[in-house]
């Protein structure tokens, strides 16, 4: 939701708490993910899965780039620039 709503703000003030926001909902995620595998798994088996974890964040990061520059080329449409169609 926090996300989303930086694609309908208008001003700087409301896209600044948008960001807090997500800094504060995302903020914990990653540490997450790899701690709670930990509950479960042993510590040979918890390491294929970090390591899952940590490549498929970087191979994300490097397709959204793609796709971004793509959902970019929407600007104008529904009158919105084509920087907050990225975030909807």
């Amino acid at each position: 939701i926090a996300t989303t709503m930086q694609g309908v703000v208008t001003g700087y003030g409301g896209l600044l708490a948008c960001r807090v926001l997500l800094r504060l909902f995302e903020g914990g995620l990653l540490p997450g993910t790899t701690l709670y595998p930990a509950m479960f798994y042993p510590k040979d088996k918890l390491q294929l899965r970090v390591l899952i974890l940590f490549v498929s964040t970087t191979l994300s990061g490097a397709f959204s780039s793609l796709l971004a520059s793509a959902i970019s080329h929407m600007d104008g449409i529904g009158g919105r620039p084509g920087w907050a169609w990225i975030f909807i």
